[in-house]
């Protein structure tokens, strides 16, 4: 049950991966490079990466991993758009473009 629950969590972050690989390049290629934007992407999401590989390894089970990265999903989008909150939702504001 392990490896379905590690399988659950790599296509999850995977997903991410594909939706931040493409901010990035549209940043790269768009009207300027925008360097910044792009830094702190990938820095939310080495943080949410860090956070759920935790919190899925105290679990059993595939849908404890679906269950914790939808869980996050949910909660960071009802956190509220000023700080210190805007810094835990960045990387969701960023890729909807509501920065």
């Amino acid at each position: 049950m392990n490896a379905m629950k590690n399988a659950a969590h790599l296509v999850i972050l995977l997903c991410w991966t594909v939706a931040g690989v493409l901010f990035t390049l549209k940043l790269l290629f768009g009207a300027g490079p925008a360097v910044v934007p792009m830094v702190a992407f990938w820095a939310w999401f080495a943080g949410l990466v860090a956070f759920t590989s935790f919190v899925v390894g105290q679990f059993k089970g595939p849908a404890a991993a679906l269950g914790t990265h939808a869980g996050t999903l949910f909660v960071l989008t009802l956190l509220p758009k000023v700080l210190p909150f805007s810094l835990l939702r960045l990387g969701i504001d960023l890729l909807t473009g509501n920065s």
